[in-house]
């Protein structure tokens, strides 16, 4: 309603304008004229009761409407606002938020990873090679199945569902590398190394050339650490899990066979067969032969006897034995026996690596580890853990007293280990201000 009718206590009925039916200067709309004359004839005089009355009334419409605007109104803005608050910080966010860096640059040489991630080769006889943006390589041999789990920034996850592949991992601070052979997982960080999973015997061969890895999986019973060097066979079904030193393995399949005694005639004695003795495996070859647990269940019949008794061969089996079952306190006590008692052994050192990996292990802080790793580089400069001691060593000094302190051993390990491990983080550290 943009007219309401009304009239004075002594006039004909008047039509009050609104903004919408007069001009700028004040005069009625034409349309407005002739409403207001019809309204005149047809409502006639008012009475000043039913005038009051109708102001009222009008006046009451009035801030109705107002009271209605005003409430849509707030509630339009305030619904606005609301919106704003509750998305304005995640807009926010994502403005600020620096954007996730690009996943490695990855070539296939001779083959194609397909939408499903399966590594095809492009030809029988050309096997497929992945060749990363960092310098790692993943070499598949012929036949084999694989397939590409996922690729970041950091690194890679490759699956062989079959077959055989060989791994060049270039060292990189966080890298982040995982190899799945079959059911098996091996960790790795800065390596080289082959893996090979038979998935109808349900057999795992690792062969570790340089760096170190971790393999875990149905009977590992936790992780398998490796150093360079060895080798790892785990046999599924017969739950038979072997760790040895490849120059062993090599040596083994080198060495002539013995040739069998010339066959002597000889008159024949009737007497009583003689039971063969038994005899008992040494625990060289238990560990050998993954049978850890009945290391550790001899050893503990009588521990204290075992540590003033046994060899130095035994004592490094049982400490191996213990420390891949985590019995932790057992395998402490085997090489430190292995040191007092045996001090001027290859095995005395290799303890003290093995030690200060415990004291990290059981979260015993930097401070004892660096003293095994010091103790060690000490007593085999050039030993099997030389470059996993030192980069350990670097870590820990920069734990305890700052990447100024550290800087030093991170020179040193580039110079030695130009290659290692840690090779990525010491040249960070070097440049790191």
């Amino acid at each position: 309603m943009t007219r309401h009718p009304t009239q004075d206590d002594d006039g004909p009925v008047r039509v009050l304008p609104g903004p919408a039916d007069s001009d700028s200067n004040g005069n009625l709309d034409p349309r407005a004229v002739e409403m207001a004359q019809i309204a005149r004839k047809t409502l006639g005089q008012m009475s000043p009761k039913l005038r009051a009355r109708g102001i009222d009334a009008l006046h009451r419409l009035v801030v109705r409407r107002q009271s209605i605007r005003r409430r849509i109104a707030f509630v339009t803005v305030a619904a606005a606002a609301g919106v704003a608050i509750a998305f304005g910080p995640r807009v926010l966010h994502s403005f600020n938020q620096e954007p996730a860096p690009p996943p490695l640059a990855l070539i296939v040489e001779g083959g194609a990873v397909d939408a499903s991630g399966v590594i095809r080769a492009r030809a029988e006889a050309e096997p497929p090679a992945l060749h990363f943006g960092d310098g790692t390589v993943i070499q598949l041999d012929q036949g084999t199945r694989g397939r590409l789990t996922t690729v970041d920034d950091r690194g890679a996850r490759v699956a062989i569902d079959h077959g055989r592949a060989r791994v060049d991992v270039v060292p990189k601070p966080h890298a982040r590398w995982q190899i799945d052979a079959g059911p098996f997982v091996i960790s790795v960080h800065g390596t080289v190394f082959s893996a090979e999973w038979d998935a109808a015997s349900e057999r795992l061969e690792v062969n570790l050339e340089r760096g170190s890895v971790s393999v875990t999986g149905p009977v590992t019973n936790g992780p398998i650490a490796m150093r360079a060097g060895q080798s790892l066979i785990v046999k599924l079904r017969r739950s038979e899990v072997v760790l040895r030193d490849t120059d062993e393995q090599e040596h083994e399949a080198e060495a002539p066979a013995l040739a069998p005694p010339p066959v002597r005639t000889r008159a024949v004695v009737a007497s009583r067969p003689s039971r063969p003795a038994r005899q008992a495996r040494s625990w060289a070859m238990s560990l050998s032969a993954g049978d850890f647990d009945s290391i550790l269940e001899e050893a503990e019949r009588d521990i204290g006897h075992t540590l003033a008794s046994r060899g130095t061969e035994d004592l490094a089996a049982l400490a191996d034995a213990a420390r891949y079952r985590r019995h932790d306190d057992v395998a402490r006590r085997a090489l430190l026996a292995q040191r007092r008692r045996f001090p001027a052994s290859p095995r005395a050192a290799d303890a003290a690596f093995q030690l200060g990996r415990l004291d990290e292990k059981n979260g015993r802080g930097p401070a004892p580890a660096l003293a095994w790793y010091e103790r060690y580089l000490d007593e085999a400069p050039n030993g099997t853990y030389a470059a996993e001691a030192l980069g350990r060593k670097m870590i820990a000094v920069e734990e305890l007293h700052g990447a100024g302190a550290a800087r030093s051993v991170a020179e040193q390990y580039v110079r030695r280990f130009p290659r290692g491990s840690y090779a990525g983080a010491a040249r960070a550290l070097r440049v790191e201000r």
